[in-house]
């Protein structure tokens, strides 16, 4: 038992060293879930529908000093690009950043301040562009800055308004539904279901929040998550459906990745099962 905990060690500090900043496989799932968002037909028709209000009536001059066509397509670029920063920004720092054991509103909340600098810099790459040239004096720079910085705040704190209704909302389904297992965890970690993988003589239970390892065997641990929908992948892994991103191949290895960013094998014992569960094509 001491073994296991010494082998384990140098893992959980790892993790906890990794969690301090945004890693690479973070910053890949918040690249997939930001693409996600933002080419969904309701995103997308709102940001025409900004961009077109905004070409329409022209503010900040552009109403005397543009034609309606190079209007138009000038207000929908910034509509687009505002919206694709202020999405971006809320996302990997409001939730992976360490400011997020803040709280919802004071993380995306830095967010929205820290990305106003980029969403300047956007606008004045859209002007270059447009030919309308750059700000002709500091306190012009800092007034177009300072409208940069309001706008994706305002951004930011109605994406975390969504999501603190959303959280809610999984919060209330989770508790409802909660798995046995759950209890084993220390309450910051009960959430989400992601995989459990053994690990010598322990379990590694990873949920959205965090992990932990459970001394236990896996089939007890997978006996205690019944009540969620998942897979067996491998003699040491079990996946949740729900946190499966995509399932691919390495040659003749077959691998899923979980949202987390988390890659796990699929043995050949279990390629069937998976494929059951609708995890690869079938053959």
């Amino acid at each position: 038992m001491l073994l296991a905990r010494l082998d384990s060690a140098p893992e959980s500090l790892f993790r906890k060293k990794a969690s301090i900043f945004v890693t690479d496989r973070t910053l890949q799932f918040t690249l997939r879930e930001w693409w996600r968002e933002i080419s969904a037909p309701k995103v997308v028709a709102g940001m025409i529908g900004a961009g077109l209000v905004l070409g329409l009536s022209g503010p900040f001059g552009t109403y005397v000093s543009m034609q309606p066509g190079p209007r138009l397509v000038y207000w929908l670029a910034i509509a687009f690009g505002s919206f694709g920063i202020g999405l971006f920004n809320a996302r990997l720092i409001g939730e992976f950043a360490p400011l997020r054991k803040w709280g919802v509103l004071p993380a995306y909340g830095v967010a929205g301040i820290i990305g106003g600098l980029p969403v300047y810099l956007m606008i004045q790459l859209v002007n270059l562009a447009g030919g309308r040239g750059l700000p002709d004096n500091w306190s012009m720079a800092l007034e177009i800055f300072a409208y940069c910085t309001a706008i994706n705040l305002c951004i930011c704190m109605l994406l975390a308004w969504f999501h603190s209704a959303d959280a809610k909302k999984a919060d209330v389904g989770a508790k409802a539904a909660a798995p046995a297992l759950m209890k084993r965890l220390p309450i910051e970690l009960r959430g989400q279901l992601s995989h459990l993988s053994m690990q010598d003589h322990y379990v590694e239970v990873v949920t959205d929040r965090g992990s932990k390892l459970v001394l236990m065997r896996l089939a007890d641990a997978i006996s205690e998550v019944a009540t969620v929908p998942g897979i067996h992948i491998h003699r040491s892994h079990w996946v949740a459906l729900a946190a499966v991103a995509r399932t691919r191949r390495d040659g003749d290895r077959l691998f899923v990745e979980m949202k987390d960013g988390t890659v796990l094998p699929i043995s050949r014992s279990s390629a069937s099962a998976a494929r059951a569960a609708g995890l690869m094509p079938s053959a």
